[in-house]
């Protein structure tokens, strides 16, 4: 076995080591795991949320309170000089000041009535605030307790998987004992930036990229065990079995 048939080997094994851990980490429990989990989070930012606007409304609630107080002090003062009024001889009052206490009076008991019925939505907001934590909560509780579930149920795929890793771990270790240090330190940094650094050649192109390499490399390629990468994607070359055998 040439260095870079071992080098395909530790690739080869690699992959399939990669694939088992993905699959570990994406199964269908890990997926609704991840989904309860953000189930879980919306709805705390959704109660945070009601928290926050309750704390608000109840503010605006004792303003609106405040203020109603405010205008039946006013309606009890204008009644107050209303009787003044009765007791006193109604040839020393103005037609004009009698019709503009009685308009004071009624644009105080209209602010009055407008304030209670903020008061009424503000109780109902409270009110359908309250019926929303609670429901919210109750969510927050289902989701946690199915994400608790979930995790149970992954941790035993990952511990019945544990096997399966170490057995490709092991392999991988052992295909990497049979390429040399220097090309195995060559082909880990060029998957820094590329998947699979290694690509066969067939029809005189790169499997990696697709492109045709040039002449000059398909000669370097056929005079030995030597280390030729594509001049397009920096892959190392490997000629196909089938093209040795053409």
């Amino acid at each position: 076995m040439t260095q870079l048939e071992a080098l395909w080997v530790y690739q080869t094994a690699e992959i399939e080591l990669e694939q088992l851990e993905r699959f570990l980490k994406n199964t269908e429990t890990r997926k609704r795991l991840v989904k309860q989990q953000q189930v879980f989070k919306t709805n705390q930012s959704h109660l945070k949320k009601i928290e926050q606007e309750s704390v608000l409304t109840k503010n605006s609630l004792v303003g609106i309170t405040a203020q109603i107080e405010r205008l039946r002090r006013q309606i009890k003062e204008k009644n107050v000089e209303i009787l003044e009024i009765h007791e006193s001889d109604l040839e020393d009052l103005f037609p004009e000041d009698i019709h503009e206490m009685m308009k004071e009076c009624e644009s105080i008991r209209a602010a009055i009535e407008a304030n209670k019925q903020q008061l009424m939505e503000i109780i109902q907001s409270l009110e359908q605030s309250k019926a929303d934590i609670e429901d919210t909560l109750v969510k927050m509780s289902r989701a946690k307790k199915q994400f608790d579930e979930l995790k149970a149920a992954h941790a035993k795929e990952l511990q019945a998987g544990r096997g399966d890793l170490r057995k490709r771990r092991q392999i991988v270790d052992q295909a990497a004992q049979q390429v040399p240090r220097e090309l195995l330190d060559r082909y880990r940094r060029i998957k820094q930036h590329r998947p699979n650094p290694v690509a066969y050649l067939k029809n005189k192109r790169c499997q990696g990229c697709n492109m045709e390499v040039p002449s000059g490399v398909l000669q370097d390629l056929q005079s030995g065990d030597r280390i030729v990468v594509c001049e397009n994607c920096g892959r190392i070359l490997l000629v196909a079995p089938e093209e040795e055998n053409g």
